[in-house]
């Protein structure tokens, strides 16, 4: 049985991944939580335990808007197919004290 603080969710959108120094990465979301995200990505190319920044580029489908969302992860841990990421804590904070 999984452990987890909260629950998953299905969720088919790209993501761009920015590392200091190197060029933007684009991968594929498969799940999303309060807390993190699952990314397919090469887990090669993104290190483990570094803060990362996180574009979503989220289109609404009753109208022609594109929402842009920015947050920090970090990698928790890695697969062959892709990386898990925890959300760092400022992001959550910000995200409450906004609602």
């Amino acid at each position: 049985m999984e452990r987890r603080i909260s629950k998953r969710n299905a969720i088919d959108v790209n993501v761009y991944v920015s590392l200091p120094g190197q060029p933007t990465l684009r991968c594929a979301a498969s799940d999303i939580s309060a807390t993190g995200i699952f990314l397919k990505a090469n887990p090669l190319f993104l290190p483990r335990h570094k803060p990362l920044n996180l574009l979503f580029a989220v289109h609404t489908q009753s109208s022609n808007v594109v929402r842009i969302r920015r947050l920090s992860a970090v990698v928790t841990r890695s697969q062959a197919d892709g990386v898990g990421m925890m959300f760092c804590r400022h992001n959550l904070s910000r995200r409450r004290s906004a609602s």
